[in-house]
């Protein structure tokens, strides 16, 4: 097996059913799982539902449904929209699951034990839609929460607390010896400047006489788990850690993939950095646990400027996406018109122009034009690459430097800057056609020699461009290789699209070789007349 390396996307909550914030987290997310595993490396995914809380239980209550029947028919949609989005996850989390409750008491248990928490009365601005207690700073000049418009709800309260400020500076080293702890840097300044003022304990409780819709703590069933404590263990709990002290004497947690761990990339919006930058990272030092190896955080995907949001009702519908426009399509979107850690508008006019422009225009286009001029002039079989002159040479020689600057630009979170090199190749490729002419070449006999180098060479093109863009491109590059006489693109329904390796890029197929039928890669899409 390759290298290990986990990827995680937050546990989205089932108030409501998945809209494009989470689709980009998570496509996002499977993306860099294939480019990953065209590596060799031996990649887990995560991703999953958080379930409990004061927003599932009146969510629950007004459908008039027990909390889980709600959930459950909430995560439903979720699996489905990744279903048809191609997103294969190694790991689906839900919170509800047993083995997360038993997780949770269990870690609980150990803070209390070792004297990590305690009982206190407590008086603050609480945000029911972060469900969280925000500090005086941490809401707008018209005192509102920046993430939901809503004012505070001041509330009073005997509950548990972690005492978060005890681990206050063994994470300000942490993140002083870890300097890509946090990316892109902004964030890791950011959560930097949290801690250089005095950091408050966390509440970790919430009384049952107003929430019943969460875990127990194990030490007062008066009380249920705060729902971000809980739902932030998660991320261990899907590798097989059951609360225990994580070393190789403790037969209990044999079970524990620590060396996934120590790769593990949290995927988050800017919106949770305090809580993944802060919290998360507390409770992991105070359970014996590294923390993360990276946080990855991405900003909002807008619409009229404001964050895509279920409570303001200004969301747009992954699944509808993709059975009007497939996969795909969605997919080089996302990735190609967000800057990773900056904040993007959608609208339809952007996506189609988008979608259209370099894929129905581009790799779509240059696929079917160089295929079919090869299977009405050369056999539909790949040719000799004998007599390719210094021209021919020269633009192969400087495609193949693609590989290298498209992985640069994954590895270092810059996806929009490897989808342009992509982009960048493709236009490239059509400009050695059109300056070629193969077309003119292949009314000459005269000319055979030269139409066989100039086709030879634009199928070697394309089979590069189908093993970098794979990644993000599942779909179409497997059927472009398919088409190219490649036997190792094919559809698997467990693992989806094939993975092809990262060397094949520039391992080409030998002289002779029979095409498949040229596929429609990309039809042209029309604006939608009900948007939603």
């Amino acid at each position: 097996m390759g290298k290990p390396r986990y990827i995680t996307t937050p546990l989205y909550y089932v108030n409501a059913k998945p809209h494009l914030g989470h689709a980009y987290t998570t496509l996002l997310a499977d993306s860099m799982k294939r480019f990953s595993q065209q590596q060799g490396e031996d990649c887990l995914m995560l991703t999953g539902t958080d379930e409990h809380g004061e927003k599932i239980a009146q969510s629950a209550e007004k459908s008039g449904k027990s909390p889980l029947e709600f959930a459950d028919g909430i995560v439903k949609f979720f699996e489905l929209a990744w279903e048809k989005l191609g997103i294969r996850p190694d790991i689906f989390y839900r919170t509800t699951r047993e083995s997360h409750y038993k997780l949770v008491q269990k870690a609980l248990q150990r803070l209390k034990n070792q004297d990590d928490i305690y009982f206190a009365s407590y008086t603050g601005k609480y945000c029911l839609g972060c469900e969280r207690f925000r500090t005086d700073q941490e809401w707008d000049e018209k005192g509102l929460c920046p993430d939901h418009q809503t004012p505070p709800e001041i509330r009073e309260e005997s509950n548990y607390f972690f005492k978060m400020s005890k681990y206050q500076d063994r994470l300000k080293d942490f993140y002083k010896e870890n300097g890509s702890a946090i990316s892109p840097q902004n964030y890791l300044r950011e959560a930097v400047a949290m801690l250089d003022s005095p950091l408050e304990d966390l509440c970790i409780s919430r009384p049952t006489t107003r929430l019943k819709w969460g875990i127990p703590l194990p030490f007062d069933d008066k009380y249920v788990t705060y729902v971000w404590f809980d739902a932030l263990l998660n991320y261990v709990g899907g590798l097989g850690y059951t609360g225990g002290k994580p070393t190789k004497e403790t037969t209990e947690e044999k079970g524990f993939k620590s060396e996934f761990w120590a790769e593990a990339q949290h995927l988050i919006g800017k919106d949770i950095l305090k809580t993944h930058a802060i919290y998360w990272p507390t409770m992991l030092m105070a359970l014996g646990l590294p923390p993360f190896k990276q946080l990855l955080v991405n900003g909002f995907w807008l619409t009229s400027g404001l964050k895509m949001s279920k409570s303001l009702g200004n969301v747009v519908d992954p699944i509808t996406v993709q059975e009007r426009f497939g996969s795909d399509a969605f997919r080089y979107f996302l990735l190609r018109d967000m800057s990773y850690g900056h904040d993007a508008n959608f609208t339809w006019e952007s996506f189609i122009q988008r979608a259209n422009a370099d894929l129905a225009n581009g790799i779509g286009n240059l696929a079917s034009r160089t295929l079919t001029l090869v299977h009405k002039n050369l056999d539909a079989k790949v040719p000799s690459r004998s007599g390719r002159s210094e021209v021919d040479k020269t633009f192969l020689s400087q495609l193949e430097k693609i590989p290298a600057l498209y992985k640069d630009h994954f590895d270092n979170a810059r996806f929009h800057l490897a989808l342009a090199a992509f982009s960048e190749g493709v236009a490239n490729c059509d400009r050695y056609i059109n300056d070629q002419k193969p077309w003119s070449l292949a009314k000459d006999p005269d000319q055979r020699d030269r139409l066989v180098a100039v086709l030879g060479t634009a199928m070697d093109a394309l089979a590069l461009l189908s093993v970098v863009s794979n990644g993000v491109l599942p779909e179409g590059t497997c059927k472009l290789r398919t088409a190219l006489g490649f036997t190792d693109a094919h559809f698997d329904e467990k693992a989806g699209w094939s993975v092809i390796p990262w060397a094949l890029a520039t391992q080409y197929l030998p002289e002779g070789t029979q095409l498949g039928e040229t596929p429609r890669l990309y039809p042209r899409l029309e604006l939608p007349t009900d948007p939603e």
